[in-house]
């Protein structure tokens, strides 16, 4: 069995690296938990099995540890549980307690001490049509800008694009077609978690990755990926017992958007070509709502203008995202008023 314990946990560890890490805490808090199990004068028990031990002939089970109490995620457990790998010892409405078989306790320190090298799984290649300049059909002029984000698209090359503007420049909608485009999402730089775009690059492994507000990134650890992604098109992942090794299928791209390149350190800022977008005009905001309003909202024309006319007169925004929103509120024109009264209003 514990070979065959073995092949099993090195099957998870190579479709999330992470896991040993996990695996290791699950031993020590296990073999801490048997450690503590005494009978009831002080003395040590006599195991009978994995689960089961003697007390000068009376036995007992142990009641086993919940799954936070290893320190790991529910679904790891799940996942030992379903491979066998695991025993659940009681388990009610509110709470599951598993106990870890001496195979798997073994397993595991062989697991933690081979060093296992993970290359990054290919990722099957899902044929996407070539982007032309249609899939930027809501955003009025800029077509340089187009054109510049299309060249990068279809680069056979690893060539890296960061549009920099001040807010409702476009800058998001254009992400945004490519996001549609694609099929992928668009991240937030300043919402990333500890190991946000590690485990996003780990797990996706993504040709296109798109970032908004990339100036407001301040993880260090995400810093480090990025740069790492961008210069190598792979990343490793330094873990306690071993390296992962994560390469990008063919050619992966970065394309990002920022306020200001201020706050972006220079090394990063360095492998992006840095494109400059000025803010719409007053005309551009109306064309780009009514377009927006017309084609993505199913507005009538007449609608659309009144809303667009309305964002840019009475509520002085040069954003079509308040297009969009009050377009979505609006049945009628005389919405449009009572609706854009109470916004003017209250800015």
């Amino acid at each position: 069995m514990k070979r065959n314990a073995v092949e099993k946990l090195k099957t998870l560890v190579v479709k999330n690296p992470e896991i040993v890490e996990y695996l290791k805490r699950i031993y020590d808090r296990w073999a801490d938990y048997k450690a503590r199990v005494k009978c009831e004068d002080g003395s040590d028990p006599k195991w009978v099995n994995d689960f089961e031990y003697d007390c000068k002939g009376k036995r007992e089970k142990v009641f086993g540890l919940e799954g936070w109490e290893f320190g790991v995620p529910p679904w790891l457990m799940r996942a030992l549980h379903d491979q066998g790998l695991v025993e659940i010892l009681y388990k009610s409405r509110s709470s599951t307690h598993y106990g870890v078989y001496d195979e798997t306790m073994r397993a595991i320190e062989d697991v933690a001490s081979m060093g296992i090298e993970v290359i990054g799984e290919e990722v099957e290649e899902k044929p996407v049509a070539k982007p032309t300049r249609e899939i930027f059909s809501d955003i009025v002029g800029l077509d340089d800008v187009k054109d510049l984000t299309l060249d990068v698209l279809t680069s056979d090359k690893p060539v890296h694009l960061l549009l920099v503007g001040p807010p409702a420049s476009a800058k998001t909608m254009i992400l945004e077609a490519i996001s549609r485009h694609y099929n992928v999402q668009i991240l937030l730089a300043g919402a990333s978690t500890r190991a946000g775009l590690r485990d996003y690059i780990t797990e996706n492994k993504p040709e296109i990755m798109l970032i908004d507000e990339l100036d407001k990134i301040e993880n260090s650890l995400d810093l480090s990926v990025l740069l790492s992604w961008m210069e190598s098109q792979r990343l490793i992942v330094t873990m306690a017992t071993k390296k992962a090794y994560v390469k990008c299928p063919s050619v992966c791209k970065v394309i990002a958007t920022a306020n200001t390149t201020k706050r972006i350190p220079p090394e990063l800022l360095s492998r992006f070509i840095v494109v400059n977008i000025k803010p719409y005009t007053d005309e551009e905001v109306k064309a780009i709502c009514i377009n927006v309003l017309k084609n993505r909202e199913n507005l009538d024309e007449k609608l659309a203008e009144k809303i667009a006319d309305a964002v840019v007169k009475k509520i002085k925004s040069k954003d079509p995202r308040d297009c969009v929103k009050i377009g979505r509120l609006a049945k009628k024109p005389e919405d449009v008023d009572r609706i854009v009264e109470i916004l003017a209003k209250r800015k």
